[in-house]
């Protein structure tokens, strides 16, 4: 009886010591970082907290204007390149409005889409990449275009598009619920399927 009572003991013991583990291997700790005044938090999704980030509010909206608030919230895990709003000072003056209007909805959307990567791409993975590829990694985003990524003589990682515009990652791997967000110091170019009429 009593060996029968130990045996039931020890069952007992290790089942609550599984489910002890299978519940911290399922609760991943909430980290956070302040960037350009907002803080960013890992439980939350990458538009969540872009959309409540003030320094980012024109690049948020070009993203609801174009009706992809759904791949900033999606499960499926993607990398997104953040232009601040003083990153988009540089474009040609009334690009932006222009990419605006309604007749422009399939611009905007492929402007949009070439901020962003499928998958998690981390600072490491694209030092990795560009280790790999002899000092420069073609980073392809869903519009599809090409970035060419690379490390200038201040050890930055800078992204040039297909018209030449370069850009330097200011912030790396701003950890979110589906995606890692890096900081852009300058918008990309205008690289569009359709011409614009700029007014």
């Amino acid at each position: 009886m009593y060996s029968f009572l130990f045996m039931r003991f020890k069952i007992l013991v290790v089942l609550m010591l599984v489910a002890a583990q299978m519940g911290f291997a399922q609760t991943a700790p909430v980290t956070s970082k302040s960037i350009e005044g907002s803080i960013m938090v890992s439980n939350k999704t990458a538009f969540d907290n872009l959309k409540f980030a003030p320094n980012f509010s024109v690049f948020i909206n070009l993203v609801e204007q174009a009706g992809l608030k759904s791949t900033l919230t999606a499960a499926k895990p993607i990398t997104v390149l953040a232009p601040t709003n003083k990153a988009f000072e540089g474009l040609p003056a009334g690009i932006l409005d222009t990419l605006r209007k309604p007749e422009n909805k399939a611009a905007l959307i492929n402007y949009v889409k070439g901020y962003i990567i499928q998958g998690k791409l981390t600072s490491a993975d694209i030092s990795r990449l560009i280790n790999t590829g002899n000092g420069q990694a073609k980073l392809t985003t869903i519009t599809p275009t090409t970035l060419l990524a690379k490390v200038n003589t201040n050890r930055n990682v800078t992204l040039t598009d297909a018209f030449g515009l370069q850009t330097i990652i200011s912030r790396y791997d701003i950890m979110t619920s589906n995606a890692v967000l890096h900081t852009l110091t300058a918008a990309l170019s205008v690289s569009l399927p359709i011409p614009l009429n700029i007014k």
